[in-house]
Order: structure tokens, then sequence, then C-alpha cells
């Protein structure tokens, strides 16, 4: 349902979400945790910056981080930019006059989509996917979870458990 370059929108700010908040991440370790070509990375990171998700700092200290917090963004919000969602309003089977009194025959189904599509966009926070995507990495056993690829999250559990250890040698 989204296109290539909303997924790995929302993939990029679940991965920046999952880290500590504050935390600058730059464009190649981005690029590196999620499998994203880097130069489509760039045009997509620059996108959120303009509408407000991400924030950027140049220099050695600098990198992407979240404008405000995970919870207080809506799944619409990194969704927006980047899917026209009029699209939504209009008549699935492209009549020009699709409403109650001349509806096509998928009306009544794409109107229940379309309200259930734009609630969730509406209400899941980027808190809600982060969490969701760390619970789901914790629970996964050690040879699923190495196999599992670039996901948004991975790093943020390879640091814990790298921290966990260190602390358990101690």
């Amino acid at each position: 349902m989204f296109s290539q370059t909303t997924e790995y929108a929302i993939r990029v700010a679940i991965e920046i979400a999952t880290r500590p908040a504050g935390e600058q991440v730059l464009s190649g370790e981005l690029a590196t945790a999620l499998g994203i070509p880097h130069h489509y990375l760039a045009k997509i990171l620059q996108q959120l910056v303009r509408a407000r998700i991400l924030s950027s700092t140049r220099g050695r200290q600098g990198g992407f981080m979240l404008v405000k917090p995970a919870g207080e963004v809506p799944l619409r919000e990194i969704v927006a930019p980047f899917e026209d969602l009029k699209k939504c309003e209009e008549c699935i089977l492209g009549q020009p006059v699709c409403n109650a009194a001349g509806a096509c025959p998928l009306h009544d189904f794409w109107k229940g989509v379309r309200e259930s599509y734009l609630t969730v966009l509406a209400t899941r926070t980027l808190q809600d996917l982060a969490d969701f995507q760390l619970k789901r990495l914790n629970s996964m056993e050690a040879m699923l979870f190495s196999r599992v690829g670039t996901v948004p999250g991975k790093s943020a559990i390879k640091r814990r458990t790298r921290a966990s250890r260190g602390k358990a040698r101690k």
C-alpha cells in the first residue's frame, strides 16, 4: 500500500525512535543499519527534515534526530510527505462522482477501508511502532535474530546486549 520511499521513511523513523532520546544518528549509519542506498536515504531524510519530523545538524557531532518525542508523532506525519493522502478520498474505480447517491460497486467497501486506514495513520504513533518492533526483536531466538536482516531497532537491541554483557563481566 505504501510506496518504497514511504516504507523507507517509516523504517528510518522507527530506527531513530529506538535509539536513546536526543541521540544524533549519521545518515551513513542509518543506510548501513537499514540497507537503504545512501543517496536515496539522503533525499528521504531531507524530506523528513522539511516536514519537521527530524532535525539535522552538520559537523562531527552532527546527524539526525527526532524533533519531538516519538509518542507525539502520528504515523500520518511521516507518511504525508511521501503519499498523496487525498487520493483516499477519490473513487477506487476512478468514477468522477462516487457518493451515497451515485456509488460505484466498491463504494461501501472502500469507505470502510479508507476510514480504517486514515484512523490508523492518525492514531498510531512512532512510539507505538518502535515499541512493537523492539518487543518483536527482543522475543526472537538468537538464530532467527541473526537472520532477520536489516530492520529498524536491530542496532538498539545489539547495543543493549553488548552493554548487558559488559555489566555481567564486571
